[in-house]
């Protein structure tokens, strides 16, 4: 079950891990060297930003260049920053046989990097933690040990840490948004699909996308949503709450094995509604009179009834955990 949402490294981040070998003009640096560099750039270039350990404060600015200042880490032996064609390139890499490729510590790069609001921004680390803010168009964060904040990006945002949290604020578009072992916390606007994984970590989402898709394995789910076409939400253990108004001819889709679901609906919704619990559980319905049934032998329940006309489809089933249905 859910085998997409076991630990898993992305390509990219599995060339990262591997010692990627670059063929570029790589200049030799001194450990611990401090760096201020600026290229000229178009007004929307492609940036390639990667480094093993420390940390990256990207921000905008509106001039056409690319500047990185900052501390090199302690064992950093190649500083790379260039152009090729409409793509700036900033890698960092340290000695091969470095610990910094396996531990975050305070002997890694600092840097504050100052890119175009329209870059079309892609970063990857081993072990950093990564800050961006204001870009406009695309932006493509991967990370396996360190924590992700964004804030005011925009038009799609992709994000993946292995072992980190995950905070988002105010951010646009189209949103792909993913973590094993940490927190997702996101704030956003816009009516671009929204796509949220975690295995062990809370996802806490607040947003007025249309197209909500939620999957967890052990972590709670908190959604704050607005008017929905669709919502889908698949957890194994952990609790589920969520607030949404369906919309007509709008559907709902959740399942769990052990974990409680609670959804509260805008007052008055109409939706055909189903509900049920497979091995035990409890079904609890507050919008209407009807009661839930169970057959004379086994410990299932169920509860089918239409509610102001079934205009929307509402879908909820567990195996042995509690589903229960409000408005207000």
């Amino acid at each position: 079950m859910n085998r997409k949402l076991t630990a898993k490294l992305s390509p990219t981040i599995l060339k990262t891990i591997g010692l990627t070998a670059l063929i570029s003009a790589a200049s030799q640096v001194m450990a611990g060297e401090r760096v201020d560099k600026t290229i000229d750039t178009s007004a929307s270039p492609k940036i390639d930003i990667e480094h093993v350990n420390g940390k990256a404060d990207i921000r905008v600015w509106d001039k056409s260049q690319v500047r990185v200042s900052g501390e090199l880490g302690d064992r950093t032996e190649e500083f790379i920053f260039e152009q090729r064609g409409d793509v700036v390139i900033i890698h960092v890499e340290v000695e091969r046989n470095s610990k910094s490729w396996f531990n975050k510590g305070k002997d890694g790069d600092d840097l504050t990097i100052y890119i175009p609001s329209a870059s079309d921004l892609h970063y990857t680390a081993v072990n950093a933690d990564v800050s961006a803010q204001g870009v406009t168009k695309a932006a493509d964060i991967e990370v396996v040990n360190g924590d992700v904040t964004l804030s005011d990006m925009g038009e799609r945002i992709e994000v993946e840490s292995v072992n980190g949290d995950i905070a988002l604020n105010n951010v646009k578009g189209r949103l792909e948004v993913e973590t094993v072992n940490g927190e997702i916390e996101a704030s956003h606007t816009g009516a671009h699909p929204v796509v949220a994984t975690s295995v062990n970590g809370k996802i806490k989402l607040n947003s007025n996308s249309p197209d909500i898709t939620i999957e967890t394995v052990n972590g709670r789910i908190d959604l704050s949503l607005a008017e929905v076409d669709s919502l889908k939400i698949d957890t194994v253990n952990g609790r589920t709450y969520a607030e949404l108004s369906l919309n007509s001819k709008g559907a709902l889709q959740a399942s769990s094995v052990g974990g409680a679901m609670e959804f509260v609906f805008q007052k008055g919704v109409s939706a055909q509604i189903d509900l049920e619990t497979h091995a035990g559980g409890s079904i609890v319905n507050n919008i209407s009179d009807d009661k839930a049934k169970k057959p004379k032998y086994g410990p299932s329940r169920w509860l089918r009834f239409m509610h102001n006309g079934g205009a929307s489809n509402v879908d909820i089933s567990t195996v042995n955990g509690r589903i229960e249905i409000d408005e207000k």
